[in-house]
């Protein structure tokens, strides 16, 4: 696996089943981070920094520079990941 910082904010919804299989068959380390959305863990404070809607999936990711980058929506941190670390688009 090619070691990564990446956190995936999902929840069991299919929409962030999907981040996870992308990461899977991109071979990408990451930490998953399940959100209870039961209890409305979306809406606390910590997790609108990172996704201002409120909504899972969400993903954060560590640039070489050091920059945090915090994507949401599920088809773009998909197109993220593809065109971040599928440069072989295998």
């Amino acid at each position: 696996m090619t070691p990564t910082k990446i956190v995936a904010y999902v929840a069991q919804v299919p929409d962030g089943i999907k981040i996870t299989t992308l990461l899977e068959e991109l071979g990408l380390e990451y930490e998953m981070r399940l959100v209870d959305v039961s209890k409305a863990e979306q809406k606390e404070p910590w997790y609108l920094e990172i996704n201002p809607n409120g909504r899972v999936p969400a993903l954060t990711d560590v640039l070489p520079d050091g920059q945090l980058v915090k994507i949401f929506e599920s088809g773009s941190i998909m197109q993220y990941l593809v065109d971040r670390y599928d440069k072989n688009h295998m």
